[in-house]
């Protein structure tokens, strides 16, 4: 038996990018590796944020209250030390505190997708009851199942136009008999959230490569 929980946005971009302006540029993937990448470029004012570690830049979507949030570290290749020290709170001050300012942005255009198992990771937050052997599923069957697998699959893609993504959770229920088995210059890794209302994150990721 399969349960699917899935969440879908698509959104154009309140100021676009210019076509003409995408031009192969090269992305430092870290000290030692490149690759090129298709770079979009624009000179706007957009919500900005500075401080002694990052650089953070709000591009808005059309109509509703959702915007694109990247945050780029301002030691070369440090997005890994961001991460280890980024808190919930850290990323929603980052939000709220951005001002317009004159950005000079260059962003890569980019199509992330991915998979990952959440059953393990579950399990560590201490989530238990509903994935073990002993789950109670009697509002769905009266067959003895249990949760085999939790796979998360999602994708995200930014171009000059604005952002589509999209994300799926799927709960495998399986037979008990089974095994269960000011520049903004972003050309280094660096994190994206899609944000609603300032307080609410509807995607999150990081592009590194």
């Amino acid at each position: 038996m399969l349960l699917l929980n899935a969440i879908y946005f698509s959104g154009t971009w309140e100021t676009q990018f210019d076509d003409m302006n995408t031009h192969d540029e090269i992305f430092h993937i870290s000290q030692h590796e490149t690759k090129n990448v298709s770079m979009m470029t624009l000179q706007s004012e957009f919500p900005y944020y500075e401080d002694h570690s990052v650089q953070v830049i709000k591009l808005p979507y059309i109509g509703e209250e959702v915007e694109m949030v990247f945050i780029l570290p301002k030691t070369r290749f440090g997005l890994q030390n961001v991460l280890r020290n980024l808190t919930g709170r850290d990323l929603l001050s980052y939000i709220s505190s951005a001002t317009p300012n004159d950005v000079s942005l260059k962003l890569p255009k980019f199509r992330l997708e991915g998979k990952m198992d959440l059953k393990e990771t579950l399990q560590k937050i201490g989530i238990e009851d509903a994935i073990s052997e002993t789950a109670n599923f009697r509002e769905l069957t009266n067959d003895a199942i249990s949760v085999g697998n939790i796979m998360h699959r999602g994708f995200i893609e930014v171009n000059e136009k604005g952002t589509e993504s999209a994300a799926a959770t799927m709960l495998d229920l399986v037979p008990l008999i089974f095994a269960v088995p000011r520049p903004f210059i972003a050309d280094q890794p660096f994190l994206f959230a899609i944000v609603k209302n300032l307080n609410t994150i509807l995607f999150a990721g990081q592009f590194a490569k």
